[in-house]
């Protein structure tokens, strides 16, 4: 990692970045895959991410329908097939490489790295080379898995219908908003990635509600990771030492506990709640709803109505 960053480095856990905070990032750690990040303590915006998917290879013929450059068998650069993106954009180094190996998909990202400014895209794979063959090798030479982790029978069920958190009106009254609303368990774009896949298979539920006439744009989102509640104690304990959450109170004996922060990177402010053993995050632009007392406040009325529903 250093040879290939030219600086100092931390290895840690992926999730220890603000953008992380979500339950879709921690679906591949609860299929028992790996999420980790190499970061420069001396470069801002330099670090390798790893993460490694097991079983995937299902998910892995959704991401060849999305993704021509795929090549596969003997074309394949890295693994049973690979796709390999490296690209010198003014001085600007970054690599995204995609591979499959048997049955595990590894998904690395590296930005900032130790390379000539005039380098070529060819150089810049060159350059990490060497480290994707070591981690392709360190997942082949693993050995297999043990029977995957299982939510705890006590987890409870979530919502089939996005209404259940709330309703159109429900909407058009908090946020203000007049006309159509569209509620959808809407994906990210026409993307397929590795958390794409990790989401797919943890059966993760995302809904978001947005004003017709604003096309793209959605004030408020949840999203739930199905017996997750690990996974928000590993957040809250990340976030928490960072300050970007605190535990909040709430009125609600459904809801175990809670946290809510404003994060910067997103405009977004975000409640995020364990309800019988599952991760569920409550999102809404700030902007729109005005301070954060403002949006903690709406958050968790929406919280504590819904909880009353998961049930009925």
């Amino acid at each position: 990692m250093g040879g290939v960053l030219n600086t100092t480095t931390v290895t840690t856990d992926l999730m220890i970045r603000p953008q992380s905070a979500a339950p879709l990032a921690y679906a591949v750690s609860q299929l028992g895959g790996v999420s980790c990040l190499a970061s420069g303590e001396v470069v801002a915006d330099t670090y390798v991410s790893v993460e490694v998917l097991p079983d995937a290879s299902a998910q892995w013929t959704d991401y060849i329908a999305k993704n021509p450059d795929v090549v596969s068998g003997l074309d394949a650069v890295y693994g049973d097939a690979s796709n390999v993106a490296c690209f010198n954009i003014g001085g600007s180094f970054s690599c995204s490489v995609n591979i499959l190996v048997g049955q595990n998909w590894i998904d690395v990202y590296a930005q900032g790295l130790n390379v000539e400014p005039s380098a070529s895209n060819e150089a810049v794979v060159e350059r990490v080379d060497p480290l994707i063959l070591d981690i392709v090798n360190t997942v082949k030479n693993t050995p297999a898995p043990g029977p995957a982790w299982v939510a705890p029978t006590s987890t409870g069920m979530l919502p089939a219908d996005c209404s259940v958190y709330a309703s159109a009106d429900e909407f058009r009254a908090a946020f203000g908003s007049t006309g159509e609303i569209l509620i959808s368990g809407d994906s990210d774009g026409d993307g397929w990635g590795i958390d794409n896949a990790g989401w797919a298979m943890t059966g993760g539920d995302r809904c978001v509600w947005a004003p017709e006439s604003t096309g793209q744009t959605w004030p408020f989102v949840v999203t739930a990771l199905p017996g997750g509640e690990w996974a928000f104690d590993t957040s809250a304990r990340l976030m928490a030492a960072g300050g970007g959450v605190s535990a909040v109170a709430q009125g609600s004996t459904d809801i175990d506990r809670a946290t809510f922060g404003c994060h910067v990177y997103s405009e977004f402010c975000t409640l995020d709640t364990v309800i019988a053993g599952n991760w569920v995050q409550f999102s809404a632009e700030k902007e729109i709803l005005g301070t954060e007392h403002d949006v903690q406040t709406l958050l968790i009325s929406i919280a504590e109505r819904a909880v009353g529903r998961f049930s009925s």
